[in-house]
């Protein structure tokens, strides 16, 4: 029997996980390509802050082509603003930090939800279909029940189950790697706010 088959069997809800599921493919596909470019735009930003450059020569060596970068961008905004308040450059810092990485997040928020709800819809199905098999027996219980009718639709209701734990599983997975992968940015953003703060601290 065919996967196709075995999903028809399973009923309208089998229909609703399989769009769940390129939901949460185009979504992995979307985010580990952005990761993809991020982390390639990072490398020439974190060896430009290695040679300890001036605020000003940092500045313009960041506006040769680096708005892929979220580094790039949270030091760019801070050195825009011209003051010398280190609290205000630190509070600037954190910040641009949080609005990088807010952009960053957008669509995790529904792969969580889609790897919460696979299971609940694959259990619905389930129970649905435990539903139609009983109203079956009970009307089957004059004349006998027919043990293979009552398999039969047993493991054709245990599908939807199936289907929405293999969904949710394969989502929460990815969920978790590209949250780490995020977390590693995060890492990289907060080690070179410290490098420049300490940078701009000495030629303050």
């Amino acid at each position: 029997m065919s996967i196709l088959s075995l999903m028809m069997q399973g009923g309208i809800l089998m229909y609703v996980l399989l769009l769940l599921s390129i939901a949460v493919l185009a979504i992995v596909i979307e985010k580990y390509r952005q990761l993809a470019i991020v982390k390639k735009a990072n490398s020439p930003v974190l060896e430009i802050l290695n040679l300890k450059l001036n605020s000003t020569a940092l500045l313009e060596k960041l506006n040769e082509g680096h708005a892929a970068s979220p580094i790039a961008q949270v030091l760019m905004k801070v050195l825009a603003h011209d003051t010398k308040d280190k609290e205000l450059i630190t509070q600037s810092l954190e910040s641009a930090a949080n609005y990088e990485l807010h952009k960053l997040e957008k669509g995790m928020g529904w792969l969580s939800t889609f790897s919460a709800i696979a299971p609940l819809i694959g259990f619905l199905g389930t129970v649905l279909g435990m539903v139609r098999v009983f109203m079956n027996i009970q009307h089957q219980s004059s004349a006998g029940i027919d043990i293979n009718i009552l398999a039969g639709g047993i493991w054709e209701a245990m599908l939807t189950t199936i289907g929405g734990l293999i969904v949710g599983i394969i989502a929460i997975v990815f969920y978790n790697d590209i949250i780490t992968r995020l977390e590693n940015i995060l890492h990289d953003m907060q080690d070179s706010a410290s490098q420049f703060l300490v940078q701009y601290y000495k030629e303050s």
